[in-house]
């Protein structure tokens, strides 16, 4: 036999050597190959490791500024394998050491409508190398101060729009047709309400307050899936294809995660009243991102979908909000 036919192996033969080292590991293919899951001597499921593709047209994954993040809907694909439990505590500790519920809405004190949301979320279960984890973070999401970038990042592409200026440089002529929003100190933002862009800040904003709460639970639910070790690794990946049509793929370990209800809410209970954590008597890995601010990309990109069906229905039947018109008239 000549030397090129003793290697050349054909892809079917390849395969059936994979399969029967698998099987003698106790791990079997699922489906299309992309799975495998590690089963016990009773046939029981285990371990799996397989592959999850993320679409950018499903809003999976996101590009902002370069960077494409995994999102809240991704990392809940990715999780499918993973098998990590989400848990929201019904009540969280505040800055105070009071008890709180959550989320928590902080309320604007004239208009009485939300201004910012405070939520505790956790993921618990195995790492890749079989470890019990539990990863945990507050988010505090800011509306207020989303709408003011939104505000600064308006006038800063639209001269018509308003200025960046200190409060003591706003005129009575300027009160008139706009108002001034702080940034820090007397340095803020001046915008002028008659003004398209501005009008579409406003509507966003009011749409913030809306899905604010729904937002926030997604943006703190991706958050603590990016800090397990099960899926810390997507949490920004590297797509291919074209914009708006891109793709990921991205390997994932998980375990079964044997824990009762009972146990969870244990654990529930435990994190509620800020107490050490333990499973059958066995202390968990905690990893506590402590309290994080939602990033404005966050807040662009984790969206409601009812917020997205709003938003569309919105323009559909008020094309005149998106020239300006409709809210504080022309």
């Amino acid at each position: 036999m000549a030397k090129n036919e003793m290697v050349d192996i054909t892809e079917y033969e390849r395969l059936k050597q994979e399969n029967e080292m698998l099987k003698a590991q106790n791990v079997a293919c699922l489906g299309d190959g992309q799975v495998f899951v590690k089963r016990s001597q009773g046939g029981i499921i285990r371990a799996i490791k397989g592959q999850v593709l993320l679409e950018e047209r499903n809003g999976e994954i996101a590009t902002i500024q370069g960077k494409t993040m995994v999102t809240s809907k991704g990392f809940a694909k990715a999780n499918q394998l993973a098998g990590l439990s989400i848990i929201t505590p019904d009540r969280m500790l505040s800055g105070e050491g009071k008890f709180i519920t959550n989320p928590y809405p902080i309320l604007d004190e004239q208009s009485q409508t939300v201004t910012k949301i405070l939520v505790k979320k956790m993921a618990v279960g195995y790492s890749p190398i079989g470890n019990l984890v539990i990863s945990t973070a507050t988010l505090m999401y800011d509306i207020k101060m989303y709408f003011v970038q939104d505000l600064v990042n308006k006038v800063h592409s639209n001269k018509a729009a308003g200025r960046i200026s200190m409060f003591n440089s706003i005129t009575e002529e300027d009160r008139k047709k706009g108002d001034f929003f702080r940034i820090e100190g007397d340095l803020g933002v001046f915008v002028d309400f008659s003004n398209p862009d501005i009008l579409q800040a406003l509507k966003t904003f009011m749409q913030k307050k809306t899905f604010g709460e729904r937002n926030a639970q997604s943006i703190c639910e991706r958050l603590v899936f990016s800090k397990h070790p099960a899926l810390a690794h997507i949490a920004y990946v590297n797509p291919s294809g074209q914009d708006k049509n891109q793709t990921a793929k991205v390997t994932i370990f998980g375990y079964v995660f044997e824990v009762s209800k009972e146990e969870l809410d244990h654990i529930k209970n435990a994190a509620e009243k800020g107490e050490e954590i333990s499973v059958k008597g066995r202390e968990i890995q905690t990893v506590d991102v402590g309290v994080v601010s939602a990033t404005s990309e966050e807040m662009v990109v984790e969206t409601d979908d009812e917020e997205i069906a709003h938003q569309s229905a919105e323009t559909a039947d008020r094309p005149d909000i998106l020239k300006g018109e409709g809210l504080f008239g022309q």
